[in-house]
């Protein structure tokens, strides 16, 4: 857990979850959940050259910090997008469902970008709105660290087609 969290702090940095807004107009963060891990999926496979693509992804966070009085201390999700990407960038439109542990749910509709940070380290955002359930009209930000323990299959005519690695998430309003 240590090394996950050291790995977003040194590599994410702090992530603003109120866009390109100024920091005095930030928006309250009502749920910070530091720990997660997601898996997804992606038809056809991520390749160097940039391609229409779905995906399919789900994982959990834990380690919920709730400012909202919901009794929130984690969630499992599952998403569904679709986009042009490649496995170095890309943009794809996303909906998540957020189960969270004290038994409702969000629905969020957002957008997802890929993109290549300091290091060679590629990191997954997704913004978005809270279309339905708890915490209507929050703002979600969701950022994942792409770990590829398969370094060549961006070069195959397949293509990169499941990565997983540590997340993090919050919600503000």
């Amino acid at each position: 857990m240590l090394v996950v969290l050291g790995v977003l702090s040194g590599v994410l940095g702090p992530v603003s979850v109120a866009g390109a807004r100024p920091a005095s107009a930030a928006a309250v963060v009502d749920i910070s959940c530091p720990v997660g891990s997601q898996v997804g999926t992606y038809t056809p496979g991520l390749t160097y050259e940039p391609r229409d693509v779905a995906f399919r992804t789900s994982g959990n966070v834990s380690g919920c910090v709730d400012l909202s009085g919901s009794g929130i201390s984690g969630a499992s999700f599952s998403a569904v997008g679709q986009g042009r990407a490649n496995c170095l960038a890309g943009s794809l439109s996303n909906t998540s469902t957020y189960r969270w542990n004290n038994g409702q749910t969000s629905t969020v509709r957002g957008t997802v970008t890929i993109g290549l940070r300091p290091n060679g380290v590629r990191v997954m955002v997704l913004t978005g709105t809270v279309e339905s359930g708890l915490f209507t009209g929050a703002t979600v930000v969701q950022t994942k660290v792409l770990l590829n323990s398969d370094l060549t299959a961006c070069l195959s005519p397949e293509g990169l087609t499941s990565v997983g690695g540590p997340i993090s998430l919050t919600v503000a309003l």
